[in-house]
């Protein structure tokens, strides 16, 4: 030791400890350096900077604990330990149980069923496993044969389709078993859980079944067609058991591991093995310990369906049993979902509701009906994109998104209403969950806002008494033929009460026993070590809850319990579930705003309280009469200018707050440039309560957002707040996000960036993430190729919009110049549908040149169930009325209506219009065919007698006479497609048969290449994991062993595993 810098004998000892641990994390990366496994480079990497990172620390003269930064999770521990730590924390967590307002339903049902769902079903109702053996002794108690899409039974064996006698079972099933539970009078229901995937493999059950249900409301219109016989077709969705799936415990979360479990599916669905790169790649790139739960983790020989990307073999671990995977949800804040069906609005992957259920925050692959109905799933659309949202994803974001998810699987997807409405629909009486629980709220004194508060209950109605009112109607008057409430709701008006407050203390009855419901105070982080757990009594419910304010009583004893002093006396030793934080504030307080735009907790103290337009009309309970737009003109423009912001992101909103808040807004602040732009969101006059909520909050939270209503009741489209949004835009860019799609990676700062390099640009331009039933990512700049490229910018002239047809695209994918689209004095037609095309071509039309940014700017969800241009009616076209009315007049000012019917109007009319009409249901046929008609006319003067080149025009008009060759081209498509889909239908059926099976047998003991390639590729990779292993694990001691030396006895230590045996909440 130099006598020039002397060191205590603990410093000493704390930098030795660094040298190892120091060394231990070399040792790793250079195991990884001498794999040459190029795919492993990320853990390679975070090895060698914690390696440099602590070798930095270790040359301090007097080395602090507070100097050593905390390690990646992706290295401080092993993917094996971690699991094993997480699980070890999930066998403590607390059973779960029936909801009091969920008992099970008084129903014996006979089932056939794989494992999960009958996990899942079970003790919701009795339930009574039929197989080939047994179902003699058991056909003739039932209340209902419920028939599921099995591939192996419950039991795993008794009806596995692989089997030799799988044909002879099936037969039973189908000749005998069925038709037998028919005659003795027990209805028979066919559940198609593998639909549409796999729907024809099981057809033949459903034709023998005399009710069908569906978890894809697409393959309905299938089943009325194939099984005329069939009584009812209905959706039947995945639903949650709070006994299997509960958030019980879950706070705070135990475990910082990612992970995911299931199968790859990798041949059979290659597509959502690509997502599922996204995010698998995405959480290792942010740092997050990562656990891949392979099913086939003991497979010497897996398959190609089976065999785990290379890159993920370093955080491979054995299956777990599915009890105590379910546990495991509980203990960590974030897992994967994958979906192998993208294109339907029902039929998902059942893990998404099982996580959220849990308490979990899930990313998932892209599916229309989580991205419809739970905008809370973050839905990855590339690699960056998820590790932006993990790295940026604050404590309050991830509690809000989770509360989010648990009420909203407990209130749509609960088991028992599920079963219960199957047994409605086959005609069974005994059914005895309530369609809905009734809910009275009282409170001492009442208010307007209390008033309008209790009014704008997503739960629906709920009246409001006054405890002298209360205690009126539990005396000898009575609540009348609606009896008395379900839930009590005590309320006072010194709190305000947001949209799902009720909603939350209704869901909590549905996943737990106990008949009182606590809302704690205060933000997250004090919130969770209370939070989403049991409390024997008021006083135990912690510093920050207890207040009778808020709390929620199922089917308490009114005659008795008359008084608020009653109400809480009684609650003194009772058995009480604690909530989160969320849904209710201080009357008296604002969220608090800071420099850096994140909120403030929204129920501690603010330090500055911010009282704004919209804050102010919140506090009223008549309809809002629309902002001033001279006035939020002038704070928009002090905003811009005290904030130095830049860019202006318009965002049209219209009842879509949930949509607005989790999906395009959570995408603007993933930006690390989120504070220089200027987020203007114009609202169209919502009327639902839960987008006012989301409105008042962003307009508090954050300084850059500036909030526009007009007057309650909408314009029908997002025209009109488009058009207040360019009149108030204070930057020198502007652009347009609607409030359910996302900005994608930073594009609209990097876009305008472009434009501050190339002066000549009117505005940039990039391409589009498309999501449907497919991944697409819209090739503009090819469209556009025919403009003339100079000096690096497309320059429009006289006939770009011929040149191109007319094509447009988004103007969600555009950054301009504000005064230059100023300039052009383009409003968006009030009213319209479409409107956002015809204003682009608008643009083209005036513009001088543009720059083409070469990635993705934005992610379009084109499929959202509520949105205008998926719910297709006479309404639907009444509005394109409006728009093509204005597009055909400025095409004849323009001189340009010739160039547009040469190039583009049919197409459009063909594939657009009349494609749209094939989806109006028969009662507005007659109409929209009116309307298209009238449409039309705008562009020809007699639609019946102008030249229609299509048959689908000429058969819509009326016209005769055989089209050309080339129109011929769609037309031939489909019916090829449907002569491709019925071969391969044949083919699936023929594979089923007796010779189908012998066949494959015949192929699978002589063609088939030998599996020796795939086994030395797996016993390589399990031999270079095994070796990796230790190593990691010896890193992961010496960093317990350098945080026990430097910490004096005074941190947080951690365990063998890495585990924090004391920590903060993440």
């Amino acid at each position: 030791m130099d006598s020039q810098s002397p060191l205590s004998d603990h410093a000493g000892h704390a930098q030795q400890a660094a040298r190892d641990a120091a060394q231990a994390h070399e040792r790793v990366s250079q195991h990884l350096e001498d794999s040459q496994h190029a795919k492993w480079s990320s853990l390679k990497r975070a090895h060698a900077e914690r390696a440099q990172a602590i070798r930095s620390y270790a040359q301090q003269t007097e080395p602090a604990p507070q100097d050593l930064p905390e390690p990646a999770p992706l290295i401080a521990q092993t993917p094996s330990w971690a699991l094993e730590a997480a699980l070890e924390a999930a066998d403590g967590l607390p059973a779960g149980e029936a909801g009091v307002s969920r008992p099970a339903l008084n129903l014996r049902i006979g089932i056939i069923c794989d494992p999960f769902l009958f996990d899942t079903f079970h003790d919701a109702a009795t339930l009574v496993p039929i197989t080939p053996q047994n179902w003699r002794d058991h056909h003739e108690g039932l209340d209902l044969l419920l028939v599921a899409a099995t591939w192996r039974g419950h039991d795993g064996t008794s009806w596995d389709a692989t089997a030799p006698h799988a044909l002879a079972h099936r037969k039973l099933l189908r000749e005998t078993i069925i038709p037998a539970c028919q005659r003795a009078g027990i209805p028979t229901v066919y559940y198609g859980k593998e639909d549409p995937p796999d729907y024809r493999l099981f057809l033949d059950l459903a034709q023998a079944c005399e009710h069908i249900v569906t978890t894809a409301a697409e393959s309905v219109p299938d089943y009325r067609r194939d099984c005329p016989r069939a009584q009812s077709v209905a959706v039947l969705p995945f639903g949650v058991n709070p006994l299997l799936h509960s958030p019980l415990g879950s706070r705070p979360a135990q475990s910082d591991l990612v992970f995911f479990a299931g199968s790859w599916m990798g041949k059979k669905y290659p597509q959502r093995a690509r997502f599922a790169e996204w995010i698998l790649d995405g959480v290792v790139a942010a740092g997050r310990q990562l656990a891949v739960i392979d099913r086939y983790w003991s497979s010497e020989n897996p398959s190609p369906n089976q065999a785990v990307p290379e890159k993920y073999w370093p955080y491979r671990v054995p299956a777990v049993n599915h009890h105590r995977l379910m546990g495991l949800n509980r203990v960590c804040d974030i897992a994967v979902n994958l979906n192998s069906v993208l294109g339907s609005q029902t039929m998902f992957a059942n893990r998404a509701l099982e996580l959220q259920a849990s308490g979990t925050f899930v990313i998932s692959s892209y599916n229309q009906g989580l991205n419809s109905y739970f905008p809370q799933v973050k839905i990855a659309n590339s690699a960056r994109d998820v590790e932006d949202t993990l790295r940026c994803l604050g404590h309050e974001e991830l509690r809000r998104a989770q509360a989010d998810g648990i009420r909203s699987v407990f209130m749509q997807h609960h088991v028992v209403d599920l079963l219960a409405r199957v047994a409605r629909q086959a005609g069974c009486s005994a059914v005895s969950a309530p369609e809905r629980e009734r809910t009275v709220a009282v409170t001492q004194r009442t208010s307007p806002e209390l008033e309008q508060d209790i009014a704008a209950q997503s739960v629906g109605d709920i009246e409001l008494l006054t405890w002298d009112e209360l205690r009126d109607r539990a005396g000898p008057r009575g609540w009348g033929e609606a009896g008395p409430p379900d839930i009590l709701l005590p309320v006072d008006p010194a709190r305000r009460y947001e949209p799902d407050y009720a909603a939350d203390h209704t869901a909590a009855f549905r996943f737990q026993a106990a008949s009182l419901s606590v809302k704690l105070d205060g933000d997250a982080s004090t919130a969770d070590p209370h939070a989403l757990r049991h409390a024997a009594g008021l006083d135990a419910v912690g510093p920050a809850g207890g207040e009778i304010a808020l709390t929620a009583w199922w089917r308490p004893d009114l005659a008795e319990l008359d008084t608020p002093e009653k109400l809480v006396a009684s609650a003194a030793h009772e058995r009480i579930f604690v909530g989160d934080h969320l849904q209710h504030r201080p009357a008296a307080r604002a969220i608090s705003p800071s420099a850096t735009g994140h909120a403030s907790a929204p129920h501690e103290p603010a330090s500055t309280t911010t009282t704004t337009p919209m804050a102010r009309e919140l506090t009223t309970a008549r309809p809002w009469e629309g902002d001033s737009i001279e006035s939020l003109a002038g704070r928009a423009r002090e905003i811009a200018r005290r904030l130095s912001l830049d860019l202006s992101v318009i965002v049209p909103i219209y009842n879509n707050g949930s949509h607005l808040r989790h999906k395009a807004f959570a995408s603007l602040r993933r930006s690390p440039d989120f504070a220089r732009a200027h987020i203007l969101l114009v609202d169209d006059g919502s009327t639902d309560p839960v987008t006012l909520d989301v409105l008042r909050e962003l307009d508090a939270a954050h300084p850059n957002v500036t909030v526009f209503r007009h007057a309650t009741g909408g314009s029908g489209s997002a025209s009109r707040p488009r058009n207040t949004g360019l009149e108030l835009a204070a930057t020198d860019f502007v652009t347009y996000l609607d409030p359910d799609d996302e900005e994608f990676e930073n594009a609209y700062r990097r876009m305008a960036d472009q434009l501050e390099q190339h002066p000549d640009a009117d505005f940039s331009l990039g391409t589009q993430i498309t999501w449907t039933d497919r991944y697409m990512e819209l090739p503009i700049h090819q469209w556009y190729s025919a403009i003339p490229l100079n000096e690096g910018l497309r320059r429009p002239g006289p006939g770009a919009l011929r040149d191109i047809a007319f094509r447009p695209a988004s103007i969600e994918g555009i950054v301009a110049r504000t005064a230059w689209l100023r300039s052009l004095g383009l409003t968006q037609p009030v009213g319209a549908t479409g409107q956002d095309t015809f204003f682009f071509q608008q643009m083209i039309a005036g513009a001088r040149a543009y720059a083409e940014y070469s990635a993705p700017a934005y992610v379009y969800y084109g499929a959202v169930d509520h949105s205008i241009v998926n719910v297709v009616s006479a309404r639907y076209f009444r509005k394109y009325l409006i728009l093509e009315e204005a597009r055909s007049e400025w095409l004849r000012d323009s001189g340009l209506l010739q160039d547009y019917l040469d190039t583009r109007f049919e197409h459009f009319f063909v594939t657009w219009y009349l494609w749209k009409l094939t989806r109006v249901s028969p009662a507005d046929r007659a109409e929209s065919e009116a309307l298209l008609v009238h449409l039309a006319s705008y562009y020809c003067r007699d639609p019946y007698s102008y030249p229609w080149r299509t048959p689908e025009a000429k058969r819509f008009f009326g016209q005769r006479g055989l089209p050309r060759p080339t129109a011929m081209r769609p037309m031939l498509g489909r019916v090829r497609r449907r002569v491709t889909t019925r071969l391969k239908r044949a083919a699936q059926d023929a594979k089923r048969t007796r010779a189908g099976r012998a066949a494959g047998t015949l192929y699978r003991r002589s063609l088939k290449p030998q599996p020796q390639a795939a086994q030395e590729w797996a016993a390589r990779l399990t031999a270079e994991t095994r070796q990796l292993e230790p190593l990691r694990a010896a890193a992961a001691q010496a960093e317990t062993r350098l945080r026990e030396t430097i910490s004096g006895g005074t941190r947080p230590l951690r365990d063998h595993a890495g585990t924090a045996t004391s920590r903060e909440p993440r």
